[in-house]
């Protein structure tokens, strides 16, 4: 790899740290200090000899969340943080707004331990490369663990350029054994996909690999039911924007934001690309930098055609303009030229090709209306009131902090069996549970697993459906902290994470133990073949004892003296 070719990815890396490799991210984080009371103030072990014992490990700072904000993580949290006590770590909480949480850890980087909601994206290298790569560990850059090892590096280097998809496997495969036995971050939780439902209205619920079930995919296979021309759905948050170009990659604007703009390709539920439901009928990798594509005949919601001349424009157009929330995109684009009236080409930079291109690229550029967004500069700060892409819905109306309503467009080539979708906002989760059980709302979107969902599931017109999700928590110790830089403090602190106790007290036996950073999910990128940990205090103990710590009279940790 030539030195430029290095800045280039250096700079998608750094770019993914604080955008895309946020794509969908909702974090929360943190515990009580374990011995709150004082009943839990270290490890019940036989203490080690005093001539022996260095300094005790440090206090670790472990932020959290209030409990308002996601109930059942806040209280797997704290189920952790005692566990952690157990151990002989000497632990403390510190209770902060999710957003003054979201820039100290990954802004600013201090913290000691997090704990995150994870989403990855379509490809789980795109994720990775933004938290565990060497170079990105400066404040803001996306490793907030401080986690470095050439070999990673060199695997996630070799991924992005290979076009091969079977040896990419075979790399995102070692990728996960490396992750894996380090332990930079330590897999929770699998989340999964949820679909609720109101069953008297809505069905036939497939989920795709990005976006679960508010996919593209999902919304053009809805069967509506008992009549029923309306698709129901809620948000607890008010959306910020309409501009695709202006927004943060959160889920409550990506969710929308997929079927209103078209992308040059789709993916089905197999996470296969499905040139039925795509833009492009037909493409080919050219060479190892240039792609090609077929482009169908289609217009846009205000009536006007959709030309090979828009595709172009909206890869020169959001690339020169360095759109913020597609950065990690235009690292991969040079430039976008029309061949004919149905061909256009997007060519890569020479020293710096993307194997996987139409995965991270293909599917995520909106394809913009030329006519419309020419003359505007700065786009990503535009304001836009009545956005017009060419997808399946088109926008309807918007009543900021109260309501998002969208259409179906009716001359799309892959229609929806829905008239209209909304979105209301609503904070409360026992008012969205009364109107899903009353039909005034027929599917939840949020997908949130709580004490709600447990109670409501079982009701007769209410379904609940669930597959492996991209989606997974996990406990992120900062390696700039003391002790936390040893993989055998790591192994150990995983060791003692209950996460069959979460899963089964706090999750109501809903998602699955994690076991690995790159979820099943994924299919083929998915190996079962790493490290395993056992769950337990004590094996987390013995670990620690075996790998050259000791314990005072007080069950706390320790360094032995060299």
């Amino acid at each position: 790899m030539t030195n430029k070719a290095t800045t280039n990815r250096r700079s998608f890396l750094n770019k993914a740290g604080a955008t895309a490799g946020l794509v969908g991210l909702t974090m929360t984080a943190g515990c009580f200090g374990a011995g709150d009371d004082d009943e839990n103030g270290g490890a019940n072990v036989e203490a080690t000899d005093p001539d022996m014992l260095d300094e005790q490990l440090p206090t670790y700072q472990f932020l959290n969340n209030a409990q308002s904000y996601n109930p059942p993580r806040h209280d797997a949290i704290n189920l952790m943080a005692d566990q952690f006590g157990r151990i002989g770590l000497d632990m403390e909480v510190e209770v902060l707004e999710w957003g003054t949480l979201f820039n100290r850890v990954d802004v600013e980087y201090d913290y000691d331990f997090s704990l995150w909601h994870t989403f990855f994206t379509i490809d789980p290298v795109l994720e990775l490369n933004s938290t565990m790569y060497s170079e990105n560990t400066e404040p803001g850059q996306g490793n907030f663990a401080g986690y470095e090892n050439p070999d990673a590096d060199d695997l996630m280097d070799q991924y992005l350029e290979e076009p091969d998809a079977d040896t990419r496997i075979d790399l995102v495969h070692d990728l996960q054994r490396t992750l894996m036995e380090d332990l930079p971050q330590m897999p929770v939780i699998d989340m999964p996909f949820l679909a609720v439902y109101n069953n008297e209205q809505v069905d036939n619920w497939e989920a795709d690999l990005p976006h679960g079930f508010n996919s593209y995919w999902t919304m053009i296979n809805l069967e509506m039911q008992g009549g029923e021309d309306t698709l129901k759905g809620y948000w607890p948050e008010a959306l910020d924007t309409m501009n695709v170009l202006g927004h943060n990659d959160e889920n409550k604007h990506t969710y929308n934001f997929v079927v209103i703009y078209d992308t040059l390709v789709r993916l089905d539920n197999e996470g296969e690309i499905d040139t039925d439901v795509s833009l492009a009928t037909d493409y080919e990798r050219v060479d190892a930098t240039t792609m090609e594509y077929t482009i169908r005949d289609h217009t846009f919601h205000d009536g006007e055609p959709l030309t090979v001349e828009d595709i172009a424009f909206s890869y020169n157009y959001i690339s020169e303009n360095e759109v913020p929330v597609y950065s990690v995109q235009s690292n991969f684009i040079d430039e976008a030229e029309v061949v004919d009236d149905s061909t256009v080409r997007i060519h890569m930079p020479d020293d710096n090709p993307l194997g996987p291109f139409n995965l991270l690229v293909g599917t995520q550029i909106p394809i913009l209306p030329e006519h419309r967004w020419a003359d505007r500069d700065e786009p990503s700060q535009v304001n836009v009131e009545e956005p017009v892409g060419s997808g399946p819905l088109q926008f309807d109306y918007w009543d900021q902090g109260a309501e998002l309503g969208l259409e179906r467009f009716d001359d799309h080539f892959a229609p929806v069996d829905f008239e209209q979708r909304f979105w209301r906002i609503i904070p409360e989760t026992s008012t969205v549970w009364e109107n899903l059980r009353n039909g005034d709302l027929n599917y939840e979107p949020f997908g949130r697993i709580d004490r709600p969902l447990d109670e409501n599931r079982d009701e007769d017109q209410i379904s609940v459906q669930s597959v492996p999700a991209t989606s997974f928590w996990h406990c992120t110790p900062n390696q700039r902290s003391d002790g936390l830089d040893d993989p055998e403090v790591r192994k150990a602190v995983f060791n003692a994470v209950p996460r069959s106790a979460i899963v089964d007290q706090i999750l109501f036996g809903v998602p699955d133990p994690g076991f690995n950073v790159v979820t099943e999910a994924f299919g083929p990128l998915h190996t079962d073949d790493v490290t395993q940990y056992e769950e337990g205090v004590d094996i987390a103990i013995e670990r620690l004892q075996d790998g050259g710590y000791g314990y005072d009279e007080n069950g706390m940790l320790h360094f032995l003296v060299e």
